[in-house]
């Protein structure tokens, strides 16, 4: 999302689990190389993936916040699509197609709605060792990179990043798009990327390196208590690269990466206290977006919106 947006509004409210919740849901159309985004290509799966979408959507109008919405593309690079029950599709366009008529749905008085143009990492968002370097990063992710923004998306959002390294690629042909981007990375409680890179030294990196930097940056599938340590170090390291980290979209669980990796039932916490502890971000560290990963739901969702909504009346 631009500057501009995110300078337009104190909080802006996310999405919920897309991937681990369909993962889950018992759809035949689940692509297992480019997951929920061939739910678009059955009818079922595309009612299914249509009314998930809007179970989140639906709550950003009850609350009167503006709201993020992904494309259903993270696992859709050439690679994987190449491989899937849908090659030579155009999964991207399709994907941007289906969230704009989405957000046409709710009228031109709705709730803001932004589109993020999805994209993930070339290999697993808990494992940096299977992560391109920089230079095949760009070569691997540049096609999906130009199908999102030739659809028209909002801005570019690149989540559960392990790697620096495929990270700054990334950042090299995004640049050349034109929109804005947002890069989210998955974090230990050290402050460090998973392929230990301290954050705020990838920050400065990329910022410096790359021709048009991020429009913020952002950490996902971590518990907030994950996040708030994370935050701190690299705060005492590096307040500037700090604040540069504006969004959150947070797991149920304080589980590890590696123990969360492959794990057969999904470790929760309540949604009243995941909607504390993620707006109380807002209010500790200036976060503006916050949205949810691995675990939160709907009744999540609801519970932030309604936390995000009743600390900005005590405050106002």
């Amino acid at each position: 999302m631009s500057r501009a947006f995110l300078d337009s509004f104190p909080i802006i409210l996310g999405e919920g689990s897309m991937y681990e919740r369909l993962r889950r849901g018992g759809s035949e159309a689940f692509d297992p190389d480019i997951a929920y985004a061939g739910m678009l290509y059955d009818d079922i799966g595309r009612d299914m993936l249509a009314a998930t979408h809007r179970e989140y959507l639906d709550i950003g109008q009850r609350y009167g916040l503006p709201m993020v919405a992904g494309t259903p593309t993270w696992h859709s690079n050439a690679a994987r699509v190449a491989k899937s029950a849908h090659v030579g599709k155009t999964i991207n366009a399709d994907a941007c197609d289906f969230m704009k008529a989405l957000r046409e749905s709710y009228g031109p008085k709705a709730a803001p709605i932004l589109i993020a143009g999805v994209t993930g990492p070339f290999g697993d968002g808990y494992k940096p060792e299977e992560a391109p370097g920089t230079a095949a990063a760009i070569d691997l992710h540049s096609p999906q990179i130009a199908e999102l923004a030739e659809a028209g998306i909002d801005f570019f959002r690149v989540q559960t990043l392990p790697s620096v390294a495929e990270a700054r690629g990334i950042a090299k042909v995004l640049a050349s798009t034109g929109l804005p981007y947002v890069l989210s990375f998955v974090v230990c409680r050290d402050g460090c990327v998973l392929d230990g890179t301290p954050l705020d030294l990838a920050i400065n990196a990329i910022d410096d390196e790359t021709q048009i930097p991020p429009a913020s940056y952002a950490v996902n599938c971590v518990h907030t208590s994950v996040f708030s340590s994370a935050y701190e170090m690299i705060h005492d390291r590096n307040a500037t690269a700090a604040e540069r980290v504006l969004g959150i979209d947070a797991n149920t669980s304080a589980k590890t990466p590696e123990e969360l990796d492959g794990l057969s039932e999904i470790d929760t916490e309540a949604p009243d206290d995941f909607g504390r502890n993620v707006s109380a971000l807002h209010e500790n560290f200036g976060i503006a977006y916050l949205g949810g990963c691995c675990g939160s739901s709907t009744e999540h969702i609801a519970a932030l919106a309604a936390q995000c909504v009743s600390r900005r009346e005590v405050s106002g």
